[in-house]
């Protein structure tokens, strides 16, 4: 099977800058594997890489996106996968746990059309006491809140019965590293990027999107959403700020329960651990292929 690599982690740990020092020291491209960075003019509130900070190391799968296009999982999967066979030394890099996971596994992704109208009349209470007759399992990993899940779990099971939670098995030979780091660390890392993103015109950006016709309130990356509310002056700047570092911590919490629990990764403690490791890490891979 082909070797590749896969960095990935919780957002603010530090993926990009190390990701691009392994990519240029193996001679590597790198796929983006972080769903948000994948749609033009989301720049600033998605801490998207520069052509500056690419340092020259070929990146494929970002800005090739309009702000509210659709873009199933299912079509990551396919132009992944022809990515991975044409580059020499593929390093899968994002944050974004089932794109990742359904690129480099076996994972089945459902093709079949989606139709939640059946559901218009329960709520999301009453939706999820549906999931938890029929599959119980299932219903334990999901909120009752997550409406547009519990749907297609019901959809799932109603068209091929209970929801198939066997591991998925890994189509390449995969390196997978995981980089971690204290949870306070973190959590401030994520605060004080997000009031640089602010600083960086945050706000500017939101306003550039919406002079161009753009809803904000449908674009579903962290914070547009709210920052909409706050030009619409419905909240104030310094609690749209608070909430959208709380969007962000809570959202690095499910990253991290993803990767433990979804992913067969090599965790790599970046305040305690040498980063030298993870390079002998990649060149043990690669070298014993």
């Amino acid at each position: 099977m082909k070797p590749i690599i896969v960095i990935t982690g919780p957002t603010a740990v530090g993926k990009t800058a190390l990701s691009i020092d392994l990519a240029r020291k193996f001679n590597g491209e790198i796929i983006n594997a972080d769903a948000s960075q994948m749609r033009r003019d989301l720049n600033i509130g998605t801490a998207k890489i520069s052509i500056d900070e690419m340092k020259n190391v070929k990146h494929h799968l970002i800005d090739f996106l309009d702000p509210l296009d659709k873009f199933s999982i299912k079509e990551f999967q396919k132009i992944g996968r022809d990515l991975i066979d044409k580059i020499e030394i593929p390093f899968i890099v994002g944050g974004s746990g089932l794109y990742i996971q359904a690129l480099i596994t076996d994972y089945q992704l459902d093709t079949s059309s989606r139709d939640e109208s059946q559901f218009d009349n329960l709520s999301n209470e009453e939706l999820h006491t549906l999931l938890k007759e029929q599959d119980s399992e299932a219903a334990v990993k999901i909120h009752p809140n997550n409406r547009r899940r519990v749907s297609r779990y019901l959809e799932i099971i109603r068209d091929r019965g209970k929801v198939q939670t066997s591991h998925p098995i890994p189509l390449y030979d995969v390196l997978t590293i995981c980089l971690t780091t204290d949870r306070k660390i973190l959590y401030d890392n994520i605060n004080k990027r997000c009031d640089q993103m602010f600083v960086n015109g945050w706000i500017e950006e939101c306003l550039d999107l919406k002079n161009k016709g753009i809803d904000l309130s449908l674009i579903k990356e962290i914070g547009y959403a709210d920052i909409n509310q706050y030009l619409e002056g419905n909240v104030s700047f310094g609690d749209v700020v608070e909430l959208i570092k709380q969007k962000q911590r809570h959202y690095a919490k499910r990253q991290i329960t993803w990767f433990k629990n979804k992913m067969d990764c090599t965790f790599v403690d970046l305040g305690k651990e040498d980063p030298n490791e993870i390079y002998y890490l990649i060149e043990n891979h690669l070298k014993s292929k």
